[in-house]
């Protein structure tokens, strides 16, 4: 059904030897946890290596293919750090021919994820905080708590990404306290 040689072969042409590592790496751990949560792991695979598919590209090329699908707030024309999403996911549309749901949304949530997130979102999400080539600070405690429980893993992501946000005086997206406030929700229904 998807190519994966030629997705591979794909990502190393558009991408850095950098982000093409990342990419394989992301592949591996999101493939690992389908597999530990009863995801389809080679949708998962194939969402991994595409998540950057477009984080080099061109801004404005990224514009055009996101407004292929949407209208761009002002505070995501302002917050570049999140066009790569919203562009990768229109990429795998409209140019690769990839009409898998759990793919696109998977692509197009992993940065900022959103309010009722699924499980495979979640996995491409989290897959991208705990990835072999990660090497931030608390990568490890973010690894144990994704290894726990996909929630707590969620929490610890979020909480960090939010903190190092405010820390930077940048604009927090929406979706991201969605999710957090979501999160935050299921965990104490239990």
């Amino acid at each position: 059904m998807y190519k994966n040689d030629e997705y591979i072969e794909l990502i190393k042409k558009r991408l850095s030897p950098y982000r093409f590592h990342h990419s394989m790496c992301v592949a591996e751990k999101a493939k690992e946890l389908a597999q530990k949560h009863g995801v389809d792991p080679g949708k998962a695979y194939i969402a991994g290596i595409l998540h950057d598919v477009t984080k080099e590209t061109d801004y404005d090329e990224q514009r055009r293919l996101i407004e292929l699908e949407a209208k761009m707030t002002d505070l995501e024309i302002d917050n570049k750090k999140v066009y790569h999403q919203m562009s990768g996911a229109s990429f795998v549309k409209n140019e690769l021919g990839i009409d898998d749901a759990d793919i696109i949304s998977g692509i197009r949530y992993h940065t900022t994820g959103r309010e009722n997130m699924t499980l495979f979102e979640m996995i491409i999400y989290l897959a991208d905080f705990t990835s072999a080539d990660r090497d931030y600070a608390d990568v490890e405690i973010m690894r144990q708590k994704t290894d726990e429980d996909l929630f707590g893993g969620m929490l610890y992501s979020l909480s960090y990404t939010i903190r190092s946000i405010v820390n930077q005086g940048r604009q927090i997206h929406p979706d991201t306290i969605k999710c957090y406030n979501w999160v935050v929700a299921r965990m104490q229904k239990g």
